[in-house]
């Protein structure tokens, strides 16, 4: 039966992806309201431009003949966000996805954090923090707004995502410094294990959640069960490099003096369990053997050109 999505945002990463991998599907019509600043310019996608913060105009814009079996919204970073969208589409959709992260979770302890796990329950100030405990209110008010509509919601919480169109300098970072000859810092001493997502996998279990009841006023993690490290992040480049590329041994004591911008954990392990996600959507996570592979060569052709 055919489908129809509307994509708050979907233009960037983990959005453009989802994007994309929709529009080769025939059982999907999918509408994306962003800014415009990085068109999708897809084939059978309608896309509007204009600010989520003006949730009438987007309203106004989008067809009023079409009942939406699911928003699926990328970019929702504050409170007030989310209710004041849904409640001008009142009656125009079925279900509502939010994007959150796991990083919603409170950092005591190195085990593997669950979605039974608390999450934290105030800013400690700052960029970063802000950000985390916003999320958190995202989280709460879109359960409470989709409560009073009467629709069902489900939330995901990714780790580090990684591939194609990562605007974050992760795994492109060391990748980069691999095109261009240059010296890749290797951290000796790091201890850290932490779980990685496929960008991918992201839009598979988006499409797996739509119109199905096992999604409905749930919180999922979206995290590959496998721990990685830099040691065998840094060795799995080396084999897609073909051979070895130039680098420099740095302890973390260096990393934190010279202010090096490794963009993974150095010492704490950051270990998110994405099992309840796989185990009730027989739900398989691409390896990181494979979905990393597959990213080191887009990236590498681009930084190469």
């Amino acid at each position: 039966m055919s489908k129809t999505i509307l994509v708050i945002g979907g233009s960037a990463f983990a959005g453009r992806i989802f994007s994309i991998h929709i529009s080769k599907q025939e059982d999907y019509s999918l509408h994306v309201v962003n800014r415009g600043q990085f068109p999708l310019n897809l084939k059978n996608v309608k896309e509007y431009k204009c600010d989520r913060h003006s949730p009438v105009m987007v309203a106004h814009l989008l067809p009023h003949d079409v009942i939406f079996d699911v928003v699926v919204d990328f970019c929702a970073y504050n409170p007030g966000e989310v209710s004041s969208l849904l409640e001008v589409l009142k009656g125009r959709f079925k279900q509502y996805i939010v994007i959150s992260t796991v990083s919603v979770y409170e950092q005591v302890g190195r085990g593997l954090r669950t979605e039974a796990d608390p999450v934290v329950t105030k800013s400690e100030g700052g960029r970063v923090s802000d950000y985390i405990y916003n999320k958190v209110l995202v989280e709460q008010e879109t359960a409470t707004t989709c409560a009073k509509l009467g629709v069902p919601y489900t939330i995901f919480r990714p780790t580090f995502i990684y591939g194609p169109f990562n605007y974050s300098p992760r795994e492109s970072w060391f990748i980069e410094l691999i095109a261009r000859g240059h010296v890749v810092p290797v951290p000796v001493d790091a201890t850290a294990s932490f779980n990685m997502v496929y960008v991918f996998d992201i839009a598979r279990a988006l499409v797996a959640c739509i119109g199905d009841e096992r999604a409905y006023n749930q919180t999922f993690n979206l995290s590959a069960p496998e721990e990685i490290t830099y040691t065998l992040l840094l060795e799995s480049f080396e084999k897609f490099n073909g051979g070895p590329f130039m680098s420099r041994p740095v302890t973390v004591d260096e990393v934190i003096d010279q202010n090096i911008p490794l963009p993974f954990p150095l010492t704490e392990d950051e270990l998110y369990s994405g099992k309840k996600f796989s185990d009730t959507f027989d739900f398989e996570y691409t390896s990181f053997s494979e979905g990393m592979e597959k990213t080191f060569k887009i990236f590498y052709s681009l930084f190469i050109s």
